[in-house]
């Protein structure tokens, strides 16, 4: 290709390494990770020793993602011992989202986008604030996860089904609530279901097969923990003003850490829930399919996302990002605009969960964030779902003549 052609994508890759820049810096310039060191580094220490069979052992509920990354892992571990390991997977996780974002920016260039536009649209993929606390807080694989669950749909709605699935089911074995994406994706493979369902039930078992194999008594039991949210409960969700008014010791008796706890429905079965709601969601996609469009299915998936974080007692601030993620790549592959709704939101979620979680009561923040979040999800569902518009007026005009003008003064 002539080098003045090739001059848009270059610009676009430049961008896209300078917002990752961005991205690392703000994540790691400072050493927390936390969830990190507690969850995955006992297991990432038997990768860079050697240890293959501990490492699956040791592996956390998401190890898949460890599997993916352990390239990166080994080599960042050659230099810098577990920090290194931590940072050099987490560039593996911010590559994968650079890549859903040149695909994006390939996109825009094609509907003629000039090059703010689509600088917009990077760093609203790649720099998001949502981003930046995955890493923070010790979890690159919810990057690696989102990348791959919004890609594979994206891919699926393209009509390439294979591809799709495989990218789906290591969603799902990467990080486990890509499995919400599942029934909305079945319904939008229209004709070609029993292969997409083969292959991203087989890929999906590749990746979690050798942690399974090494210890499959652990993996059912952390997978079974999954069902419940008995500790944790913070109030960006919509089950606040069901907390028990006594604080608890979070992560065992001996634990420093007090927080309120939800009452006992919401402990058992509010995670069953937001499972329940993905597949009533992808049903009623299922059966509007004569008024929706295929592209449809990708704000409903941003829709279940959403769901997800409000009815989640554990929702925290990177739970956002697969849905900021979803709603961006709506705007710029659906809509062919800017993403600015997902830049709102981006700036709505970070709002709801540092300045006003930190300057407010549980009670403030808790109404902060469902003034926009049920807002949004009511307009996306009536989007997606492509809802007829209520007329008055319409009816109206149909009532007989003589009860029409006593309507219309009554207005």
């Amino acid at each position: 290709m002539p080098m003045r052609s090739r001059l848009p994508g270059l610009a676009d890759a430049a961008i896209a390494v300078a917002m990752a820049g961005v991205l690392y810096y703000l994540a790691l310039r400072v050493r927390l990770w936390e969830d990190f060191y507690v969850e995955s580094a006992p297991a990432v220490r038997a990768l860079i020793a050697g240890r293959l069979h501990s490492f699956l052992t040791l592996a956390p509920v998401y190890g898949g993602s460890l599997l993916l990354q352990a390239p990166a892992s080994l080599l960042g571990g050659a230099i810098a011992g577990l920090d290194g390991a931590y940072r050099f997977g987490s560039l593996f996780c911010i590559g994968a989202l650079c890549a859903l974002a040149l695909w994006l920016a390939r996109l825009q260039r094609a509907d003629g986008r000039r090059l703010p536009a689509r600088l917009l649209a990077i760093a609203v993929v790649v720099a998001n604030p949502a981003a930046s606390w995955a890493l923070k807080e010790g979890h690159p694989e919810e990057i690696l996860a989102a990348a791959m669950c919004v890609g594979g749909m994206l891919l699926l709605l393209r009509g390439r089904v294979s591809a799709a699935a495989i990218l789906l089911g290591l969603a799902v074995a990467t990080k486990q609530w890509a499995l919400l994406a599942l029934p909305l994706a079945f319904v939008a493979a229209a004709g070609e279901r029993l292969r997409f369902s083969i292959l991203a039930g087989a890929s999906a078992a590749l990746l979690a097969a050798p942690m399974a194999l090494a210890n499959a008594g652990r993996v059912i039991a952390t997978n079974r923990g999954l069902s419940a949210s008995p500790d944790i409960f913070h109030p960006q969700q919509i089950w606040w003003a069901l907390h028990l008014y006594y604080m608890r010791p979070l992560g065992g008796p001996t634990s420093t850490i007090f927080g309120p706890s939800p009452v006992a429905f919401v402990a058992s079965y509010s995670h069953p829930l937001i499972v329940l709601c993905a597949v009533l969601l992808a049903f009623a996609y299922w059966s509007r399919r004569r008024r929706v469009e295929p592209s449809d299915a990708l704000l409903m998936l941003a829709l279940v996302l959403l769901v997800r974080c409000m009815l989640d007692p554990w929702n925290v601030i990177y739970y956002q990002f697969p849905f900021l993620l979803c709603l961006a790549a709506w705007e710029i592959a659906t809509r062919r605009r800017a993403p600015l709704l997902a830049l709102l939101a981006s700036g709505l979620v970070w709002l709801s969960f540092r300045p006003v979680n930190l300057g407010s009561s549980g009670d403030a923040t808790d109404l902060f964030y469902l003034t926009w979040a049920l807002p949004a999800a009511l307009l996306m569902l009536w989007r997606s779902l492509r809802l007829p518009r209520p007329r008055p007026l319409d009816a109206i005009r149909r009532l007989p003549r003589d009860r029409r003008a006593a309507a219309l003064a009554r207005r």
